[in-house]
């Protein structure tokens, strides 16, 4: 192996370092990114939304489909990072080359069985998420599906690539990928669509995001191929399966990729609730206003993103002191950004719809989703909790502890909007019982996660270094 492989680079070193700065140093590029991404995710339901209510509501039909694709890819890639920032912190560089090359193997296995599965069942999927929407929208459903689930291969690798950029500390690096992505889907998007360009429509605006993805695909592996100028390497040759490593991955990977299904499963009930009591209105309102709730809980993800790589290292390095000090910064911080969230998010809302009610014919909807987004952004204090705790969890390679957390924040909104909608048959109240199940669910998981990390610490008490040696 040769001395510039062996050398750490200058993110890794940041890695290592302050745990402070180590948690920035991931988290703010990490949210420009996701805040690139988003938006780019918006601009593309805006130019959906010129197709017609059918169109808008389909992209949400599909939506819960699509999560659980990119959650499978995001549970090998934050099982991957956990594993692959506690060999670095470890200083055991060749696992830690022999761990991303099995995440890669692994995530090409799952994309070609998902595309297999879902090809021969991705209309009747749709029909049963959309019980009771119209032809139409299940229609828009397939074909804005089609496309993605053919090239799913692209999506999921560019997932889990990103996740192992971030897990030596090269965050920077993921940001710019996700940028390029946002960009070209933004400049392809309206092309694609409508028909002064190829006007494919809904099949369209799926096949403008294959071509994006792909697009950052190709910068990540000139990255680590050719220009060869990042900390870790792939050793595809000779490759053999190592049990150990393959349960380190998949025993915070599988409880992740469950996670995602978890909200995805929740998304299909939340529909159904919603089509029985505002039928196609009431999923374009949810899932219109989750993309902008997607948006302002951005930061909770940069910074939660952060969590798993700089704790996962410190674990692996036996430095429980800067656990303690990662996460604690990263729970305060986070908390305090969602209520200055919160407070601009009720002020701003009605100027914050609009962006999907500009249309003559959206124009009704408009004052419901301003309700509902007014609501909802009461629970992002408490939402930033439960996801910083649920990802100190899979940082310490406890999956299940973070599926359990994840099981409770979500399932318990189904209960709460469900009883809503029998008892008041109206929109308002669901959004409450969903507002209400994420304040009780995440004010709990934060709870449980102060006793664990309180029996870790004091059970390698002995162990612990200072954090000044």
């Amino acid at each position: 192996m040769d001395a510039v492989e062996e050398e750490k680079t200058k993110d890794v070193e940041t890695l290592l370092g302050d745990p402070k700065k180590a948690i920035l140093a991931i988290a703010v590029p990490t949210t420009i990114a996701l805040v690139a991404q988003s938006a780019n995710n918006l601009v593309d339901a805006m130019w959906v939304s010129g197709l017609g209510r059918d169109a808008l509501a389909a992209v949400g039909l599909f939506f819960p489909l699509f999560f659980i694709i990119i959650g499978v890819s995001a549970g090998i890639g934050i099982g991957a990072a956990s594993a692959i920032s506690k060999r670095i912190g470890a200083e055991n560089k060749p696992e830690a080359d022999r761990t991303a090359t099995h995440a890669i193997v692994l995530v090409l296995i799952g994309s070609v069985i998902m595309t297999a599965v879902l090809l021969l069942t991705l209309e009747p999927i749709l029909r049963a998420f959309g019980t009771g929407a119209g032809e139409g929208t299940i229609q828009e459903s397939i074909s804005y599906g089609l496309p993605i689930v053919l090239f799913m291969v692209v999506f999921m690798v560019t997932g889990v690539l990103s996740n192992i950029l971030r897990s030596e500390g090269a965050a920077k690096r993921s940001m710019y990928i996700l940028i390029l992505a946002a960009v070209i889907n933004l400049v392809l998007d309206p092309f694609f669509i409508y028909d002064y360009g190829l006007g494919w429509g809904m099949t369209g605006a799926a096949l403008a995001t294959v071509v994006a993805e792909g697009f950052a695909l190709v910068v990540m592996l000139h990255w680590y191929f050719v220009k060869k100028d990042l900390y870790l390497r792939f050793r595809f040759r000779g490759f053999r399966f190592e049990s150990a490593i393959i349960k380190d991955i998949l025993k915070v990977g599988i409880p992740a990729s469950l996670q995602m299904t978890i909200i995805s499963v929740v998304s299909i009930f939340m529909n159904l609730i919603l089509l029985k009591a505002g039928g196609d209105d009431g999923v374009a309102i949810y899932s219109s206003d989750w993309r902008l709730l997607s948006i302002l809980f951005i930061p909770l993800m940069g910074i939660a993103t952060g969590i798993v790589p700089v704790c996962a290292a410190a674990f692996g390095a036996r430095r429980y002191d800067k656990i303690k000090i990662a996460y604690n910064y990263a729970l305060k911080l986070s908390v305090a950004l969602m209520v200055v969230v919160c407070i601009i998010t009720i002020i701003f809302a009605a100027q914050m719809v609009y962006v999907f009610t500009y249309d003559p014919s959206m124009e009704y909807l408009r004052e419901g989703m301003a309700e509902f987004l007014i609501i909802a952004a009461l629970f992002l204090p408490f939402m930033a909790m439960g996801m910083m705790a649920e990802s100190l969890f899979q940082a310490l390679g406890m999956g299940m502890r973070s599926l359990v957390s994840t099981l409770l924040r979500n399932f318990l909104m189904v209960p709460l909007c469900y009883f809503a909608m029998i008892a008041t048959a109206g929109l308002t109240y669901i959004w409450w019982g969903a507002t209400i199940a994420e304040v009780i669910a995440s004010s709990v998981v934060v709870l449980w996660s102060f006793i664990i990390l309180r029996a870790l610490l004091k059970k390698f008490d002995p162990e612990m270094k200072s954090a000044d040696a």
